[in-house]
C-alpha cells in the first residue's frame, strides 16, 4: 500500500503484487497513468475502490516506476475553499 506517508520515499514490492495507491479522500487527486511496463492497471477492473484509494495497479516486473498524483482540496458546495495545490511523488521498486 501506497500512502501519503510514503511522499518523496521508495516502496518495495515484489514481481506479481497488487500496489493500492490510497492518499486519502481530503484532496481530489488525479493519478499520471502508470508506465504499464512496470507497473500496469488490470483490465478489466473487477473490484470496487474503497473511500480513499485511489488506483491498484499490478506489479508487472521487476525494475523502478514512479507514482505521481496532484489535485485541490475536496469542499463542500457553496463553501469557501483554499485554492492550493498538492502533490504526490513515490518511486516503486519491484524486485523478483
Amino acid at each position: 500500500m501506497v500512502t501519503k506517508s510514503d511522499n518523496q520515499r521508495t516502496v518495495t514490492a515484489h514481481v506479481g503484487d497488487h500496489i493500492q495507491i490510497a492518499l486519502g479522500d481530503d484532496i481530489s487527486w488525479q493519478l499520471e497513468s502508470p508506465d504499464g511496463i512496470v507497473l500496469a492497471r488490470e483490465v478489466p477492473q473487477n473490484y470496487m475502490l474503497v473511500r480513499g484509494t485511489q488506483a491498484i495497479w499490478l506489479a508487472r516486473s521487476a525494475g523502478r516506476s514512479t507514482i505521481k498524483a496532484s489535485g485541490g482540496m475536496n469542499c463542500p458546495s457553496g463553501s469557501l475553499c483554499p485554492m492550493l495545490l498538492a502533490v504526490f511523488t513515490a518511486t516503486v521498486e519491484i524486485v523478483p
